[in-house]
């Protein structure tokens, strides 16, 4: 199956599939329409993420998947009786043990239920790759979740912190 993320905000909902082998590679442009949406007005009721058709993820989708639960569960800060949790639907086994092991299961919602997403859904496309930014700041929001994680992930994040500190000097 082919790697692909599709993207829809309707009625106040962040609609979102992934589907095949999911990577680094189609992570930028989802990151850019989900946190835009997140930002603006009205703001988004539920987020619902489809892995019905997810073989795999890997760290930086893992890591995106945190990212958008924080910035998520921000909007809901404070706010009496709301609960700013993704909603993931459809999870493979596999992509169950992935999301146990980093300690994403804890703070995303699952869901047998059947969510109507719209049948329109665009996939996403960029030309961007992910930039040593980019995947930091994947890495380090899941470095953020457990003492396991910073050990797992503390090689990757030491040369993606000196790649981005040398582009910094570049500018």
């Amino acid at each position: 199956m082919e790697e692909a993320v599709y993207y829809k905000s309707e009625d106040g909902n962040v609609y979102i599939r992934a589907t095949g082998h999911v990577t680094a590679l189609v992570c930028p442009p989802l990151k850019t329409a989900v946190f835009e949406r997140l930002d603006s007005q009205p703001p988004v009721a539920k987020v619902y993420l489809d892995l019905s058709d997810c073989e795999y993820m890997d760290s930086t989708f893992l890591g995106l998947i945190v990212g958008t639960q924080k910035r998520y569960a921000r909007l809901f800060a404070g706010a009496k009786g709301a609960c700013g949790s993704i909603v993931l639907v459809g999870v493979n086994e596999a992509c169950k043990g992935l999301l146990r092991t980093i300690g994403v299961l804890g703070m995303v919602e699952l869901s047998e239920a059947e969510i109507p997403f719209p049948a329109d859904l665009p996939r996403l496309s960029g030309e961007a790759r992910a930039s040593a930014r980019f995947l930091l700041d994947a890495h380090e929001d899941l470095s953020d979740l457990s003492a396991e994680n910073r050990k797992r992930f503390s090689t990757l994040t030491s040369v993606l912190r000196s790649a981005v500190d040398s582009e910094e000097r570049k500018d």
